[in-house]
C-alpha cells in the first residue's frame, strides 16, 4: 500500500498559529529559512519526516497529528511483498516503508528509508527523542553538532535527537537506513 500525504501545509500552519508564532519565529526555532516554511505552508514544497519532526516539536505538536490514524489491529504482521510505503508527495525522491503499527498508545517508528544523493547541502534537524539508523545499503554521512561520521552498510548510530544533527548519501546511488524513532511519529 501507497500512501502520500497531502495538505500538510494548512495543518502546520495551523498549529503554528495555535502556538503563537510567526512563520520568522518557526524558522529561527527549527532552523529552517523562512522561505522554506513557507513554501512548506503553501504546499510547494513537502518536507521530508525528520522536518516535519522538527518543525512538530517546534509548535508544540505530535508529529502523528499530521497522518491519518490507524484503526487497524494493534499487532502487525507483514509478509514479503505486503509493503506500507510513504513518500512525502507521489514523485518524491525520498521513500519510506513503514514497518511499525501506528496509532494511539504507539511508543516508536520502526522505518526503512529510501534516500538518494543530493546536490543540495544537508538539512539540519533537531527532534524529541531518539533515533536508531542502520545503514542497510549506500553510504551515509550524519553530522553531529559539527563531528562527522560516514557509515556504510551494517554501521549504525543511536542518538539523542534534540541534539543538531544532519545527513547526506555520500553513495553513488540510493542508500536505504532503518530507523527506530522514538517517540513514534508515524
Amino acid at each position: 500500500m501507497d500512501h502520500s500525504i497531502s495538505n500538510l501545509g494548512p495543518t502546520i500552519r495551523k498549529h503554528r498559529r495555535g502556538a503563537g508564532m510567526s512563520v520568522k519565529a518557526l524558522a529561527q526555532e527549527t532552523g529552517y529559512s523562512g522561505a522554506y516554511i513557507s513554501q512548506v505552508e503553501s504546499g510547494a514544497t513537502l518536507p521530508s519526516l525528520s522536518a516535519l519532526s522538527t518543525i512538530a516539536v517546534a509548535v508544540g505538536a505530535d508529529i502523528t497529528q499530521f497522518f491519518p490514524v490507524d484503526t487497524g489491529p494493534t499487532v502487525r504482521v507483514s509478509r514479503a511483498g505486503d509493503l506500507n510505503k510513504l513518500r512525502m508527495s507521489p514523485n518524491a525522491a525520498e521513500e519510506y516503508t513503514i514497518l511499525s503499527s501506528h496509532g494511539p498508545g504507539t511508543s516508536i517508528s520502526a522505518l526503512i528509508h529510501r534516500a538518494y544523493p543530493s546536490d543540495q547541502p544537508p538539512v539540519k534537524f533537531r527532534n524529541a527523542g531518539e533515533r536508531f539508523a542502520l545503514v542497510l545499503t549506500g553510504s551515509v554521512r550524519f553530522i553531529f553538532n559539527g563531528e562527522i561520521q560516514d557509515l556504510a552498510p551494517n554501521d549504525y548510530a543511536h542518538f539523542a535527537s534534540q541534539m543538531p544533527y544532519s545527513m547526506e548519501i555520500t553513495s553513488n546511488g540510493p542508500a536505504e537506513i532503518l530507523w527506530f524513532v522514538s517517540p513514534a511519529i508515524v
